[in-house]
């Protein structure tokens, strides 16, 4: 089964999220911030997929991903940004940083559905 990590700040968001890709068949498992979500990684890499939001309190998703990419360079694993910046030079940035996707808040179902096709990820519709 894929598995995603989901972490955000907003526990209604994780929640929101985990709900709708446990409809396309994901389990989920869920971070409240950066550093947590490195903890959890450093423990089990065995996801294929983590959704990662900016802004957060003690590890925001930018200096997560910078330090995922370079520390746990092992880990074969898609990162989307979730997140309410819709900053270009900052889609830029996370782009170029390792970042496979990006999904702006508000999103629905099949917005998700679209970027999970863009990733080349399996889901059951």
């Amino acid at each position: 089964m894929m598995r995603a990590l989901i972490v955000d700040d907003s526990r209604v968001l994780r929640m929101y999220l985990g709900k709708m890709l446990r409809l396309m068949g994901w389990k989920t498992e869920e971070a409240e911030n950066g550093r947590c979500a490195l903890e959890r990684l450093r423990e089990d890499g065995g996801f294929q997929l983590a959704l990662m939001d900016v802004n957060m309190p003690e590890m925001g998703g930018v200096e997560c991903v910078h330090r995922l990419r370079s520390e746990l360079p092992e880990l074969d694993m898609k990162l989307m940004m979730v997140t309410t910046e819709a900053d270009f030079p900052l889609m830029e940035e996370m782009l170029a940083s390792g970042v496979d996707e990006y999904l702006v808040k508000p999103f629905t179902h099949e917005n998700l559905q679209a970027k999970l096709r863009l990733m080349a990820l399996p889901m059951r519709v």
